[in-house]
């Protein structure tokens, strides 16, 4: 009877203890499962933890911090691909005209060289190889036509232009045989025969030359006894001009 009075005021006292320090107690750790209550002496009390709260609310957003301070740049990255090459672009306006150019040198005038003579004789019988002579001047644009020698001597090289023509006299068994000449050498001929006829034949002949300066060009009869017809007709000519200079 006596031990369960003293376990009675041992309880009682216990829970007196509790009361005056859990009034006492001004904070209380989360998470904890016992607790120390000092009044002379030291006495624990082991508790399981209570079950976790509910998530709060969130709260209000706050001021924004200011800005920091602008870094370093960094260096320049890799060059990428050259892009597809855009539409073309509308025509722009014309520009205002630019100033007046300095006068230009007048580029010299190209050579002019251009000669045509006729004979109004006939010529009977003539030595072998005569160079043909012609009495009538129409031009000699240049002065490269000898009239005394019958001879072209080019003054300008170039491309040149020759022509010549021959007849035959009114009688049967007649002919001609002429050449044009350069610098010794036959280039081209010109041939007419009247047979048993009695009549006049003409014939005529040209060709195209390269010549230098000094060249010369003529008309040649070509054998003997052969025979050339020509009166106040000019039935005989001979004639050239330059083409192009170089």
């Amino acid at each position: 009877m006596a031990q369960t009075r003293l376990l009675v005021a041992v309880v009682v006292l216990l829970g007196t203890l509790m009361t005056q320090t859990l009034a006492e107690e001004d904070k209380v750790e989360e998470g904890s499962c016992s607790k120390q209550f000092y009044n002379n002496q030291n006495i624990t009390v082991v508790a399981a933890p209570g079950p976790v709260g509910p998530k709060g609310d969130i709260g209000p957003r706050g001021h924004g911090g200011t800005p920091g301070e602008k870094g370093v740049r960094g260096a320049p990255g890799k060059l990428g691909p050259v892009g597809p090459a855009g539409e073309k672009g509308d025509k722009g306006e014309k520009g205002p005209a630019g100033e007046k150019g300095a006068p230009g040198t007048t580029p010299p005038a190209p050579a002019v060289v251009a000669f045509s003579v006729v004979r109004t004789t006939s010529l009977a019988n003539p030595l072998v190889n005569t160079v043909l002579t012609y009495d009538v001047i129409l031009s000699n644009v240049g002065g490269a036509y000898n009239q005394e020698t019958g001879k072209f001597v080019a003054t300008v090289g170039g491309v040149y232009f020759f022509t010549f023509t021959g007849m035959t006299p009114n009688l049967p068994n007649t002919n001609y045989f002429i050449r044009l000449m350069k610098n010794g050498a036959k280039m081209v001929g010109l041939h007419e025969f009247n047979g048993g006829s009695r009549q006049h034949q003409s014939g005529s002949n040209s060709a195209i030359f390269q010549l230098q300066p000094g060249d010369e060009v003529w008309v040649e009869l070509d054998s003997y006894r052969r025979s050339l017809f020509s009166d106040g007709n000019r039935f005989l000519t001979f004639s050239g001009f330059l083409i192009h200079s170089y």
